[in-house]
């Protein structure tokens, strides 16, 4: 008798021992995955901050208060940001009235 072929207790042990590897892989992959994604936020965050205040600056967007408010769509109107992926915020920068320093910028619900 010619036995070449595997059993059906080898085809399981397989399919077992591949899941399990599959099963780590998946999960080292979720926190890489994570991880990635919150430097990215990071990124484009400070990518907008950037952008928000050379607008701000460059278009004296102050006035004579102490605080601007620029939306993410009018950053990519005017070309300080690329169209990503970013969501429509509102960026609040407030800056010393005396020395002109931007001392806080931060996403606000409504300036």
């Amino acid at each position: 008798m010619n036995n070449k072929g595997f059993s059906l207790v080898e085809l399981l042990a397989s399919l077992v021992i591949i899941a399990i590897l599959f099963g780590i892989a998946m999960y080292l992959f979720r926190g890489t995955y994570s991880s990635t994604m919150t430097q990215f936020d990071y990124i484009s965050d400070t990518e907008a901050f950037n952008s928000a205040r050379s607008y701000a600056l460059e278009t004296n967007a102050f006035g004579s208060n102490d605080y601007a408010c620029v939306t993410i769509r009018n950053l990519i109107d005017y070309g300080y940001l690329s169209n990503k992926n970013y969501e429509d915020k509102t960026i609040k920068l407030t800056r010393d009235n005396v020395t002109k320093v931007i001392e806080e910028i931060k996403y606000v619900d409504e300036c």
